[in-house]
C-alpha cells in the first residue's frame, strides 16, 4: 500500500500582479501537481491549506487536475485553516465532494482524515469538535493488528516543531493525546500547518509533519508493505522550480516563505514496524 501526500500548497488566485510572478505562479503549480498526481499510490492526500483563501476558482484549478484522473486517483483532502478563509465547510465539501473526517479501513492499514479547521481568519488554531471527538475515541477502540495513519492539517501542541508557538497547533485544552492513546498498536499521525519538516516519537505514536511545497519542493511517500510502514521525502530538484516558488511565495498574499523549513535534519524518512 503506498501513499502520496502534500500539506500547504496555498495555491493562490490573486498574486502581484506582474507578468514574472503570474508565470511563476502557472509554472511551479503545474509543474508540481503534476508530478504529484502522477505519482503510483493508492491515495494521495493533502494535509490542508490546498488553498491560499478558500476562493471557489482556487480549488476549482485544484480539482480539475483530480478529476482528470478519473477513477484511477483516490484523493483526500483535509481542511486547513486557509481554506475556510472565505466559505463555510459545507459549501467547500459540496463542492469538492470530499468529507469532512472519515475512516477508510484497507487491507493493509486504516485511515484517518480529521477536520481541525476553524471557520474564522481571526484564530488559525486547530479546534476538533465534539461528535467528531467521540469518533474518533470509537475509531482508537477497534481491534486491529494494522498501522493507523491518521492524517490531520494541525500538529498536537507540544509535538512537532513550532507546536508550541500561538496558534500553531491544536488547542492545548483538548485532550488529544488521551485520546491517541487508546489506540493499542502502531500510529502515525501526519499534519501540516506550521510549514516545517518534522519527526516526533512518543511511545507508539510518531508525529511527521511536512514543510509547504513552495519553501521545500518536495512531497512525502508513506508505504506499508512488508511488516513496515515506511516514510520518505520525494524531492523534486530543479532551479527553476525552486526559483518559481520563491518569486511566488514573495509576492502574495498571507503567505510567507519559511527559512527553516528543511527542520533539523532528522525529517527526512522514518521506518517503523507495523505492528506492535
Amino acid at each position: 500500500m503506498k501513499l502520496a501526500m502534500f500539506g500547504d500548497l496555498h495555491y493562490p488566485m490573486t498574486v502581484i500582479n506582474r507578468p514574472d510572478v503570474l508565470e511563476a505562479r502557472d509554472a511551479f503549480f503545474e509543474h508540481f501537481l503534476t508530478a504529484f498526481l502522477e505519482t503510483e499510490a493508492d491515495y494521495h492526500i493533502s494535509l490542508g491549506d490546498l488553498t491560499n483563501t478558500g476562493e471557489i476558482a482556487e480549488f476549482e484549478y485544484i480539482f480539475q487536475k483530480v478529476r482528470g484522473y478519473g477513477d484511477r486517483l483516490r484523493f483526500l483532502h483535509v481542511l486547513g485553516n486557509h481554506d475556510t478563509y472565505t466559505h463555510p465547510k459545507a459549501k467547500l465539501l459540496s463542492l469538492t465532494g470530499q468529507r469532512r473526517y472519515g475512516l477508510w479501513e484497507e487491507e493493509e492499514a486504516l485511515v484517518v482524515v480529521l477536520d481541525t479547521a476553524r471557520e474564522t481568519r481571526q484564530d488559525w488554531s486547530g479546534f476538533i469538535d465534539a461528535e467528531q471527538l467521540e469518533w474518533l475515541e470509537s475509531v482508537m477502540r477497534k481491534p486491529s493488528d494494522k498501522p493507523l495513519l491518521v492524517f490531520a492539517h494541525h500538529p498536537l501542541y507540544g509535538s512537532t516543531a513550532r507546536s508550541t508557538e500561538a496558534m500553531m497547533s491544536l488547542d492545548p485544552s483538548l485532550d488529544i493525546r488521551g485520546v491517541l492513546s487508546q489506540w493499542a498498536g502502531t500510529g502515525l499521525y501526519f499534519n501540516g500547518h506550521n510549514h516545517e519538516n518534522s519527526v516526533v516519537r512518543e511511545g507508539q505514536w510518531h508525529f511527521i509533519q511536512t514543510a509547504a511545497p513552495m519553501d521545500v519542493p518536495a512531497f512525502r511517500i508513506v508505504t506499508v508493505e512488508g511488516g513496515e510502514v515506511r516514510v520518505e521525502l520525494h524531492r523534486l530538484e530543479s532551479e527553476a522550480l525552486t526559483k518559481w516558488a520563491r518569486t511566488v511565495g514573495e509576492n502574495m498574499p498571507y503567505y510567507e516563505p519559511y527559512p527553516s523549513a528543511e527542520g533539523n535534519g532528522t525529517s527526512e524518512k522514518l521506518a517503523v514496524p507495523a505492528a506492535r
